[in-house]
């Protein structure tokens, strides 16, 4: 029977991926390729290599510290691992070498699997081969499947229906066997997919709780303790792969807010949508993804296409409602608790009250949950439980199950979907650098900050050998200034981070005009992929040199102080477009002694900001950030110190600046930043931080017509601060006529990736020079900021 099942679930898969059976080695089972799909192609291959080659690796934990984004360490967490599915699947790419094929043979197994794994658990529940078909079928194949071909690790779903499997029984019998299965198999789920491990617990705590209820075993300390031991050796089972995420989460302060969480959250809107290739709903328009309205969010997105089926929907309620009358209803129960819990869950911050917050204030792992809208698949495994309850209350027979199953189909099957090529693995330059003796790190051009690095991911597999380029759920705080220096890969900043990262290959698509020159340090190597040039980097005195040429005019220096230490000035942030008559949070401006002593007798001046968001904005993003700079007497940053407190997420970070050697030197503190591996970047010549440009502007005789042009360095990225100075103004700072010049800043990137910042300050008109007021815009939305509290 289990043969015939798998059998099915097997047709079943092939049949809603539809030709990808037929293009195993050609395409990649995806509908895009460039980004998700082939960072998980890289992903997928990076396991599978080290499984083969090197096992004890991954069993000890060296597999994380993977080849993207040189020089950071532990990239491998910056998404799913996938570290199981490769060991799975590495026996296949022992024997073919085939990447593609080991994708989409793991794609399709995935549904298929996750098909007989509800299989279980419908046919452990009801006791019906019927049931289980049709939940089976469902939870294989429903639209979200579709809309998250570019997600290979969403489609691990395997785990969850045997985790609920072995909770039923852990219930019902309350046998230590159980119990170790069902912490066996929550483990397997966490460990497939990160994501899913979280939803896991709570759907596995709800139904938990629901189950002793329904039983009438809240009281049984025989079940809690079944249950308690469950989860206490799922947390040691998962603890070896947790551990470097942990480790990377606290090292770069990674984590998702509430603001990040609302903005790819479900709505009603979601569970009515399917992927345009569904051939019955998207095809015909009756559930294509519909344009937002008037003040609405657009959900056309992949993470907003989760119909669950009208079949699924139907049978579902009439299992509850036959259930709830039988000796089901302990199950019926428990599957309710799931679609309930599911469906609060995935609409987010913005959705029932203050749930979604208080839970991800409490619940260990919501910090890596972007996109609420996921929750969708509890809603989901509820729905399939239950109707599979129908089914098996209704008696259906082996025709009218077949019947069923076929409707199910009608409605989940795609269009033929055109799935995109398969990637490039094997190239003439990789050939090239495998073939090269020694280590030394890579750099591909172009280098972007997006998705466009994932083919030169995908082919550093070849070669395995460290490259600048990456792409994933993440990225490390340094990624945006190699972005911006190699926007042009001649300049003069790019080659002193070629020097200070220790880049040993560079490889463009075109011949770089100045290598081969006497002050170059790129020496041509190879000539391969149609034009593309590999260059060596090769320092020698003149190229070294050179590097000097990074001096450039320095902006004026700054005039007399008009401010002294202890003056703190405190401003109320007020949400344009939000409730204008109530405080979105405060800022405040401190001058202060020198915090770093070892910047000492150098340092002059500390400057310190502070900001918190009020109580009511808490519900969507929770800020108390503190920025403190200490600087020297010519308002020149020595040292600078942010820590962010935003929710759970928290990050330290620490920059130090040598004016002399023209670095500025990151870490998570200052003695990390200080020491000799600290990560090295350019610094401009009288360079300011953001803090410091704002007392440094303050300095300056300030005229109607002045203007002036700082470079800023913020958190290691080299920006131009251009400022210049309109007329003279009266403005209104609680009910106070204040005279002020109309201040306009504007940040300026080397490559600009969204709309830049639109600021206006006013600065009193006395010799103060103190900034009385800003209306700031961005994307993030507008604010103003008033004075609300001086002290001199």
């Amino acid at each position: 029977m289990w043969i015939k099942a798998a059998g099915l679930y097997l047709v079943a898969a092939c049949v809603v991926t539809w030709p990808l059976a037929t293009q195993l080695t050609s395409r990649l089972g995806a509908l895009e390729g460039a980004g998700d799909p082939y960072l998980n192609v890289w992903i997928l291959g990076w396991g599978m290599q080290a499984w083969l080659a090197d096992p004890l690796a991954v069993l000890g934990g060296g597999v994380f510290d993977a080849n993207i984004f040189y020089p950071a360490e532990g990239v491998l967490t910056y998404s799913d691992h996938l570290l199981l599915q490769s060991l799975l699947t590495s026996p296949l790419y022992a024997v073919t070498g085939n990447l593609a094929l080991c994708y989409n043979v793991l794609l399709i197994l995935s549904l298929a699997a996750s098909g007989l794994a509800m299989h279980a658990l419908a046919r452990s529940l009801t006791g019906s081969t019927a049931a289980a078909f049709v939940a089976g079928v469902a939870w294989a194949c429903w639209p979200y499947r579709t809309a998250h071909l570019l997600h290979l690790q969403l489609q691990s779903l395997y785990f969850l229906p045997l985790a609920l499997w072995a909770l039923h029984r852990v219930v019902a019998a309350r046998r230590w066997r159980d119990t170790i299965l069902l912490a066996i198999f929550a483990a397997l789920q966490a460990i497939s997919s990160v994501y899913y491990g979280v939803m896991t617990a709570m759907a596995l705590v709800a139904a938990a709780a629901t189950l002793a209820v329904a039983t009438g075993q809240w009281r049984s300390s025989r079940l809690w303790s079944r249950l308690t031991v469950a989860g206490l050796a799922a947390a040691i089972l998962i603890a070896p792969v947790a551990w470097p995420y942990w480790r990377t989460q606290q090292r770069e302060g990674f984590g998702r807010n509430l603001f990040e969480a609302a903005a790819h959250a479900a709505s009603a809107q979601s569970y009515t949508q399917v992927p345009p290739d569904n051939l019955l709903y998207g095809r015909t328009g009756l559930m294509d993804p519909r344009p937002p309205g008037p003040g609405e969010r657009d959900r056309r997105h992949v993470e907003h296409q989760m119909f669950p089926g009208a079949m699924v929907i139907g049978l579902a309620l009439l299992g509850f409602w036959r259930a709830s009358r039988s000796d089901a209803r302990p199950a019926a129960a428990a599957a309710v608790a799931l679609v309930v819990v599911g469906v609060v869950l995935s609409l987010g911050p913005e959705g029932v009250g203050p749930v979604y917050s208080w839970v991800a204030d409490v619940v260990f792992g919501f910090q890596a949950i972007r996109a609420p809208a996921r929750f969708g698949v509890i809603v989901m495994a509820g729905l399939c439980v239950l109707a599979g309850l129908g089914v098996a209350r209704v008696g259906l027979g082996r025709r009218a199950m077949v019947a069923v199953c076929a409707l199910m189909m009608v409605e989940y099957v795609n269009a033929p979907l055109a799935f995109v090529p398969a990637p490039t693995t094997t190239t003439p330059a990789g050939q090239w650098l495998k073939s090269v003796e020694g280590p030394g790190a890579v750099l591909y051009l172009p280098l972007t900050i997006d998705r466009e690095n994932s083919p030169f991911m995908v082919q550093s597999l070849e070669h395995r050998r460290p490259i600048v380029n990456g792409y994933s759920g993440q990225r490390p705080m340094f990624f945006t200034s190699f972005v911006d220096a190699f926007a042009d890969p001649e300049s003069l900043e790019a080659r002193a981070l070629l020097k200070d990262a220790r880049v040993r290959f560079v490889v463009s698509p075109a011949v770089l005009g100045s290598a081969g020159a006497a002050d170059s340090p790129l020496v041509e190597r190879a000539r391969v992929d149609e034009g593309a040039v590999i260059y060596e980097v090769v320092w020698t005195n003149e190229s070294d040199a050179a590097l000097d040429g990074l001096a450039a005019a320095e902006p004026p220096a700054p005039g007399p102080a008009p401010f002294r230490i202890g003056e703190t000035a405190t401003y109320a942030v007020e949400w344009v477009g939000g409730p204008l008559d109530v405080t979105a949070g405060t800022i405040a401006f401190r001058v202060t002694p020198p915090q770093d002593a070892a910047a000492l007798p150098r340092a002059a001046w500390g400057f310190e900001m502070t900001v918190d968001t009020a109580a009511w904005v808490s519900r969507f993003f929770e800020a108390h950030d503190r920025f403190r700079t200490t600087a020297d007497a010519q308002l020149r940053p020595l040292s600078h110190v942010r820590a962010l407190r935003e929710g759970r997420r928290s990050i330290d970070r620490a920059f130090v600046f040598d004016h002399d050697a023209r670095r500025v030197r990151a870490g998570e503190t200052i003695d990390d930043a200080r020491g000799p591996a600290a990560m090295a970047l350019p610094l401009p010549p009288g360079a300011r931080d953001t803090l410091t440009a704002l007392w440094y502007l303050r300095s300056l005789p300030l005229a109607p017509g002045f203007s002036v042009t700082l470079p800023v360095n913020d958190a290691g990225r080299s920006l131009s601060l251009e400022v210049r100075v309109g007329d003279r103004e009266t403005i209104d700072i609680g009910g106070r006529v204040e005279d002020a010049f109309r201040v306009q800043p504007r940040i300026v990137a080397r490559v600009e990736r969204r709309r830049p910042i639109d600021a206006t300050i006013w600065l009193s008109a006395d010799g103060r020079r103190l900034p009385l007021a800003a209306d700031i815009s961005a994307g993030f939305g507008r604010v103003r900021l008033k004075l609300v509290d001086y002290r001199p």
